[in-house]
């Protein structure tokens, strides 16, 4: 249940998607859901080889929040910001 926050915590960031591939990947037998550490070894010693599901820059964030800020006032409201992520 909480494979995707142990993957976030060592600085990637997967999406849902994502998390189920590597599980599959790790092949989780365990009817209980546990992950045993020898199998989450040596997928995730790869994807952090391969820097897979790095975060999006700061720059590109920072871009991204000034074209939500319709009024440039440095900051965006919680309204505003439901709205753009509600709405087509």
């Amino acid at each position: 249940r909480e494979i995707g926050c142990i993957i976030r915590s060592l600085g990637c960031f997967p999406n849902e998607a994502e998390v189920q591939e590597l599980l599959d990947q790790i092949e989780v037998e365990d009817p209980s859901g546990f992950v045993h550490l020898d199998k989450f070894l040596p997928v995730m010693t790869k994807v952090l080889l391969d820097e897979r599901f790095q975060p999006i820059p700061e720059d590109v964030l920072l871009h991204a929040f000034e074209a939500l800020d319709e009024n440039k006032c440095g900051y965006i409201t919680k309204e505003d910001l439901v709205r753009h992520l509600t709405e087509g």
